[in-house]
Formats: structure tokens, sequence, C-alpha cells
């Protein structure tokens, strides 16, 4: 299913019940965990070569038209579940609970229809603290002319390493010695126009999902993987509307 794979949690943990009953795989559309960049950051942190993470961060400053915010259903709670954050920058979340584990504590604070004529937010931002101590930032817009490329940053005791777009843009290690990571200068982003995202990542998902069909295992991002996306966003949502720092409970999809 395309992502977000609802715009509620019991809608979501409907759709893994019903999967899990009629023992079929669910699946969740979250390409970025295919980039080049993120499978060599998935098996770097796991080599422990970055140490020990302290902070991991998520910008996704873009740009949409009012035009794209013409009709009625986007950006509106009903139909999309939100702005920003629920549709554009949940590819970045799943990345940072991918890369970086689960949260356990967010604060946020929003602006809502503040450029676009629309319900939601036009620009958020996250604070997050996750379970094993390390502290991290979420920033999402569509209202930054003329989009800016999404970033996500992981910072470790043994160095730091950032991926804008769907590559891999600084890799700054003290003493590494591991295999030589795939920098890039050139990136492609969706910031501006949402006909530039690259569609072979998506191609390596499919690929994935047809192959946890015919072998019987779970897909790479599963219903449960993107139940964890959506839970955090929610939960961003419900502390900017609180004006509170919420706690994530763990094992709840």
């Amino acid at each position: 299913v395309q992502k977000p794979m609802a715009t509620n949690l019991e809608t979501a943990r409907q759709m893994i019940e019903t999967a899990r009953a009629a023992g079929i795989r669910l699946g969740v559309v979250s390409q970025h965990r295919f980039d080049d960049a993120s499978l060599f950051l998935t098996r770097a942190l796991a080599g422990g070569r970055l140490g020990k993470i302290l902070q991991a961060d998520a910008y996704v400053k873009w740009y949409r038209s009012p035009e794209y915010y013409s009709r009625p259903i986007k950006g509106s709670w009903k139909v999309e579940g939100g702005g920003a954050l629920i549709n554009q920058a949940i590819h970045q979340v799943d990345l940072l609970l991918w890369l970086a584990g689960p949260v356990r504590q967010v604060a946020g604070f929003w602006q809502l229809g503040a450029r676009h004529k629309i319900e939601s937010e036009d620009v958020i931002s996250a604070l997050l603290r996750y379970a094993s101590g390390a502290t991290g930032v979420i920033q999402a817009s569509t209202a930054f002319y003329p989009g800016y490329t999404e970033r996500v940053e992981i910072h470790g005791t043994k160095g730091t390493a950032v991926v804008a777009g769907d590559k891999l843009i600084t890799w700054d290690v003290e003493n590494d010695s591991g295999d030589p990571p795939p920098l890039y200068r050139d990136v492609r982003s969706g910031s501006s126009d949402p006909m530039a995202i690259p569609l072979e990542p998506f191609e390596r998902q499919f690929r994935d999902f047809g192959e946890a069909i015919r072998t019987g295992r779970d897909p790479l991002v599963s219903g449960e993987e993107g139940f964890r996306a959506l839970q955090l966003v929610l939960t961003i949502y419900q502390a900017c509307r609180e004006n509170r720092v919420l706690d994530i409970a763990e094992g709840t999809a």
C-alpha cells in the first residue's frame, strides 16, 4: 500500500491484523530504504563505523505550488491525514526509525496553513529522543520556495554521515577503514517537482515485495514498519496540538 498506510492508528492496526489472519504479506511503500546510500548506511551503522549515534535528524524543506493544493482533499486532515509531515516527510521519518531505532519522546511546533490554503501544517518542527538516548530533529515543509533537497544527518561518536536526496554526500569518519562510501555530488530530489523523484528505488522495493511473497518472508518495509512511522507522525501532531512532550510506548503495532 502507499504511504501513509492510513491516517489513523486504528485503521493501520486493523490492516495488519487482517493481513495476519489471512496469511498474506502487507507492505508499505518507503522506497528510500532501497537507495544505495541508505543500504550503505545500514551496513555501516551495524558495523559500528559511526560509533554510538548521538543525533539523527531529517530536514524536508520542500515547495509545492498553490496549484498542487487546489484540490479540496490536499492538505486535509480527514482525507490526507495532514500536510508536509505525513505526506512528504514520512519517508525520512521511516529512515530515521530504520537507521537510528525507535523514538520514545517527542515535542513539536507547527504552523497551520501558513502559506497555502490548507487546514493542516505548512511548516512543522519536532524534537526527538530515541530509545538509545540519542536526540534528533525533524523539520518538514512544502512552503519554502523554491524547495531544497531533503537531508538525513546521522552524527555518531566516530563521525558524521549526510544523505541528500537519494545520495550520500558526506562521510566524515575518524580512522575509517571500511568499504569506500558511495559519495556523490549530484543529487536528485522532488523538492520542487514531484515528477523529479527517481524511480529506481521503487523498482527495488517492488522486487523485494515480490521476493517476500515467493519465499514467505516479511518484506523489508512491512505493515508493522509502516505502523511505526505513522505512529511517530501522529504523536508529533498530538504534541503540537497539545503543546507538550509526549511519550511513545513500545510494541503497539
